[in-house]
């Protein structure tokens, strides 16, 4: 039996990365052709493109930069996790705090992202504090909403059975209440981290002098399109990392006991 159950997830693997490696091949040879079609050095094909990416990688270019946008990325990111985790907590649980803070939060979605950045710049200047700030705020009542509805929809049946074989609230918490809230804290990882990577980019196109946004910018001045496509295409290379390194193998860790998540188990590992 488990012959056959390695037997399927191998040829669903398999089936998997090839459809993956289709589109990408499918991809490439798309913008070939519209790079022949279009008049000449408008778009440049696949392979000078290619050449320039190998050319920032192997330099150390390319991480140099990555590690300032990484850093302007990553400490508004948590903080805003962190504070969301409290604001979605007592919105989910208090319906005060919710009447409270429910305005606050649709006024933060509504307002532009790029508002935002500027706003931040105009405040802070070009600073790694203006950065902080532009993402902070946008990323803010995005993952506040994904805690806010996790806390809401946790089924308090689950709990009081918890209670009924003697659970303490360390089993409770771990056994009853995360395994639902998971589900929710990926989708504001997932979903926060991509919306901070583009906010960081978009201030970091406003005049720093570092960093993936600023090379494209730099590339942008200098009529450099090759430069342009081999930074969006290395940034993309690094959020798909993020997503199938990363979030995609959390999901199977912690949400493997799902039966829609088990069934995508393998495709998980990608």
């Amino acid at each position: 039996m488990s012959i056959t159950n390695t037997n399927s997830r191998s040829k669903q693997l398999f089936i998997n990365v090839g459809y993956r490696v289709l589109f990408v091949v499918s991809f490439l040879i798309v913008w070939h052709l519209v790079a022949e079609f279009l008049t000449e050095g408008l778009l440049p094909p696949p392979h000078p493109v290619g050449q320039e990416a190998y050319t920032l990688v192997s330099t150390g270019e390319f991480i140099e930069h990555t590690i300032d946008t990484v850093r302007r990325v990553t400490i508004p990111f948590f903080a805003a996790w962190a504070v969301s985790i409290a604001l979605g907590v007592a919105m989910g649980l208090s319906a005060r705090a919710e009447k409270f803070f429910d305005a606050g939060v649709v006024i933060g979605l509504t307002v532009p992202g790029l508002a935002w950045a500027i706003i931040s710049v105009m405040i802070f200047g070009l600073s790694e504090v203006g950065a902080y700030f532009a993402v902070f705020v946008i990323v803010l009542p995005m993952i506040t909403i994904n805690f806010w509805e996790g806390v809401k929809d946790i089924d308090m049946d689950l709990i009081e059975m918890g209670e009924v074989f003697d659970f303490d609230r360390y089993t409770t918490l771990r056994r009853v209440i995360l395994p639902q809230l998971y589900p929710y804290m990926l989708s504001a990882g997932r979903f926060g981290l991509s919306l901070c990577w583009k906010v960081v980019v978009i201030v970091e196109f406003l005049g720093f002098g570092s960093g993936i946004g600023y090379m494209i910018l730099n590339d942008y001045n200098n009529f450099n399109m090759a430069g342009v496509l081999a930074w969006t295409a290395l940034f993309t290379v690094l959020m798909l990392v993020i997503e199938y390194g990363g979030f995609k193998t959390l999901e199977s860790h912690l949400l493997g006991w799902r039966p829609e998540v088990g069934v995508r188990s393998a495709e998980a590992q990608q």
